[in-house]
């Protein structure tokens, strides 16, 4: 029997060595920003730059911490209240953003963006589907 998600966007995704790499665009009160992220549905949080949070206007370290573990160690990391756009879908998260400066990536993960989603993939095809989740 067929099974339907009802999803609100798509987006064919370019190939990149990252991975599957969107647009983003944070938010925290008048001040926004535009940039990328990679989906990570191993990533337990959202994590951004410092260079992010500071254009954000946000004081990193009043964050709620949080010490990361990565493939090569850890990583120190401040939460925030953020709201995230991704594919014309406006959440509001706790954002984390690292202590140091220079993060190679943003990461979209579980905490924050994935567990608030119907996340589809079709990687054959570059595809992803996107919908609110609301149970």
């Amino acid at each position: 029997m067929p099974l339907y998600l009802p999803y609100e966007e798509s987006f064919h995704y370019p190939n990149h060595d990252d991975g599957i790499v969107i647009p983003v665009t944070l938010k925290s009160g008048p001040l926004i920003h535009i940039s990328f992220a990679v989906v990570d549905c191993g990533g337990g949080v959202c994590l951004f730059s410092r260079e992010i949070g500071e254009l954000l206007g946000l004081d990193i370290e009043q964050g709620e911490y949080k010490r990361l573990r990565t493939l090569t160690g850890g990583l120190d990391s401040f939460g925030h209240e953020v709201s995230i756009k991704a594919l014309n879908i406006v959440l509001d998260s706790t954002v984390y953003f690292a202590s140091e400066k220079g993060l190679p990536r943003n990461i979209l993960g579980r905490q924050g963006w994935l567990r608030k989603l119907r996340f589809g993939l079709i990687e054959y095809d570059n595809l992803i589907y996107l919908g609110r989740y609301d149970g």
